[in-house]
């Protein structure tokens, strides 16, 4: 586990939540957008200040990031409080820049009705 945990990057974007894993020789990749996302993100303490930060319900308990219930999310981190909140941070950016988009959309195409 300890070596699969050296092998495995969790990322944040402006758009997703993304795996990347490389253990034992294999390469892969799992996302998660911010709209399949949870309303309420779960923190699980695993204790010496590490936890898991479950983001998704519902998938498949075969992803060795899911647990027995189907929630999914970045496992065995440090300071998961701390990576909680920069998640919750970049899906309110989001979801705020999207918004802020259509409202642009919509008053360029009024004007041009005007």
């Amino acid at each position: 586990m300890l070596l699969q945990d050296l092998q495995t990057l969790y990322l944040i974007t402006d758009r997703r939540a993304l795996i990347l894993r490389t253990a034992w020789g294999r390469r892969t990749v799992s996302q998660t957008p911010f709209q399949a996302m949870d309303a309420e993100f779960e923190i699980l303490d695993i204790g010496g200040g590490a936890g898991h930060l479950n983001f998704a319900s519902g998938r498949s308990t075969h992803s060795p990031d899911t647990d027995y219930t189907g929630r999914y999310g970045f496992r065995c981190v440090r300071d998961a409080p701390r990576v909680r909140d920069v998640l919750e941070g970049a899906r309110a950016d989001q979801m705020r820049r999207s918004h802020a988009g259509k409202t642009a959309a919509l008053t360029g195409v009024a004007a041009r009705n005007a």
